[in-house]
């Protein structure tokens, strides 16, 4: 019996062990005073963190059992005079720490940034690196589309048609190099000439430094990037691309000046290159922010989704951040895809939905079409202005086409200029979905459309279709001189392009500057209708039923008493 208690306080003790608080203050490395509001928690656990109070002390209540680390950091703010990286301690539950955070340095180099490449963070991060070598944000700088119609070199055919350089003064750069070289450009903003970038750092394009060492997004999201919404950081140090900044707030490994910035979870961080206006017109650049900020998805609940959730997905595993050994394992939604997914068949497919209904209206082929945006958390299409979709209806009859007698057709930029091909479809029956910009180029000359965003004035036209909303249009086709019985099909394609036709037949590109489809079919229906010649029939009067009928023939006696009642007048 004795020996029963015995070792039943031991395993109370041992339990009361196991979940003991662990304590501590966070103070600052230089001058030794308490840090307040730091968050402090164990490394590589979800939920939220505990929070030091107005004398830098901590209480962490539920512990594991054994060794562990305990982090601790102040959230990066620009308008604090003194900011700090994260710091660490080893403990274990019931010990007492005392977390020392040291300062973010005040001053930035003023050097041109070369010294951190992508290859810098591909040493600890070999497996982001390898995501993103594989996106578009890694061949920003180098994009050929962009370059040819920046400067006519990305391809062959480049100097055909637009190319901002040629129609433009000299001293004017388009700001292409502010967000697709902007390491480079960062250090004389909006000066730089994306031809001219020669920088390795510049020359990765959207790079990892080109994020993680955006310290700040201000809330003026129409500017181009760091020419007024993102800050900066390159600090003041020999080894100024290892202070980085980035969403988690518990990184301990001293090689790293981490600091803390919660933006690189919020769509807002994307909104410095996906939101802008052109700086002299005003006329929308992008405006994917701003879309998404109007999209069921930016409402909170369940369904509430930033950016990151879609482009840059959560892993499906838990695993370390860093290719290190020894590193901490983390839930699988603290490690994020660094592939930056756009629009490919799959994506495409998974948000657009496309339906069709075809019917014999008053000796006429009637055609409903509805295309909805279900799932993105954007306008359809979004981004550069170039993009574009078609909606295309055919009605044929044995191969022979019907003639379109109402509905719309698709505009002009759904061809060539001087095109006759297969993809030239202008004219057609169907609906295109775009932002057509329209301005005149440099300022001068007539206006002119579509013009992309740096010549833009106006919006021209805006067909996109926002988030969680439905396009629906209709067509008719003649059945005329088509025998009772014959059979027609009707189709509907949803095409999505990546560039006008116009466009891509002057520049002679044949695939995207990754080797990309340009053209992608988000859907294609058919429905077959048999002509009836038979009008269809008039609204059926409607039949009462019992009680209906009582209520009629009570009607009916009222009125008939009042008929029997009514007396004329002697005059």
């Amino acid at each position: 019996m004795i020996r029963a208690s015995l070792v039943a306080c031991a395993l109370l003790l041992t339990a009361v062990g196991a979940n003991a608080a662990i304590t501590g203050q966070v103070i600052d490395a230089v001058s030794g005073e308490p840090i307040v509001d730091a968050r402090v928690r164990i490394q590589a656990t979800s939920g939220d963190p505990a929070f030091t109070d107005g004398n830098g002390m901590f209480v962490i209540n539920e512990v594991p059992a054994g060794s562990l680390v305990v982090t601790a950091v102040l959230t990066y703010d620009p308008d604090r005079p003194i900011n700090y990286i994260n710091a660490a301690q080893n403990a274990s539950d019931g010990d007492h720490v005392v977390i020392a955070l040291p300062r973010l340095p005040l001053a930035d180099t003023s050097f041109p940034y070369n010294a951190g490449t992508s290859f810098t963070c591909a040493s600890c991060h070999n497996a982001q690196h390898a995501e993103w070598q594989e996106s578009t944000h890694s061949n920003a700088a180098l994009n050929s589309w962009v370059l040819d119609l920046f400067s006519g070199t990305g391809t062959p055919g480049g100097s055909e048609g637009y190319v901002f350089r040629d129609l433009h003064d000299a001293d004017d750069t388009g700001f292409c190099a502010t967000c697709h070289a902007p390491l480079a450009d960062a250090q004389n903003p909006g000066n730089v000439f994306l031809d001219e970038v020669d920088l390795i750092s510049g020359l990765d394009g959207v790079t990892c430094l080109a994020c993680h060492q955006m310290a700040h997004v201000n809330d003026n999201v129409s500017a181009l990037h760091h020419l007024g919404n993102t800050q900066y950081r390159f600090p003041d140090d020999p080894f100024t691309e290892l202070w980085v900044w980035g969403p988690r707030d518990d990184i301990s490994f001293t090689t790293m000046r981490a600091s803390h910035q919660p933006q690189f979870s919020e769509s807002r961080f994307c909104a410095s290159c996906h939101e802008y206006n052109n700086p002299d017109t005003g006329a929308p650049g992008q405006t994917t922010y701003s879309e998404w900020l109007a999209s069921p998805f930016a409402q909170p609940g369940e369904d509430f989704r930033v950016c990151q959730d879609c482009h840059m997905p959560a892993a499906t595993e838990p695993g370390p951040i860093s290719s290190l050994g020894g590193q901490p394992i983390r839930p699988p939604e603290q490690r994020r895809a660094h592939t930056f997914t756009g629009a490919t068949p799959a994506t495409l497919t998974g948000a657009i939905e496309l339906a069709i209904e075809a019917s014999e209206v008053n000796g006429e082929l009637a055609v409903e079409a509805r295309v909805t945006n279900a799932g993105a958390g954007h306008h359809f299409p979004t981004g550069i202005s170039i993009r574009n979709a078609l909606l295309v209806i055919e009605a044929e009859v044995n191969g022979q086409t019907l003639v379109q007698t109402a509905g719309e057709v698709i505009p002009f930029y759904g061809s060539a200029a001087a095109g006759d091909s297969a993809e030239d479809l202008a004219g057609r029956p169907g609906r295109g979905f775009a932002r057509i910009l329209e301005g005149r180029i440099n300022g001068q000359g007539p206006t002119v459309r579509p013009v992309l965003f740096i010549d833009a004035e106006s919006v021209w036209a805006d067909t996109t279709i926002p988030s969680g909303q439905t396009d629906v249009s209709s067509y008719r086709f003649s059945l005329d001189n088509l025998p009772i019985g014959e059979t027609v099909n009707v189709s509907a394609r949803l095409l999505y392009r990546r560039a006008f036709q116009d466009l891509v037949a002057t520049k002679g590109w044949t695939t995207t500057p990754r080797g990309g489809p340009i053209e992608i079919e988000v859907a294609n229906l058919s429905e077959s209708v048999v002509i009836t010649g038979v009008a269809p029939l008039p609204p059926a009067i409607p039949v009462p039923g019992l009680r209906g009928w009582a209520l009629l023939l009570l009607v009916l006696s009222l009125a008939l008493v009042a008929i029997g009642s009514f007396r004329p007048r002697a005059h």
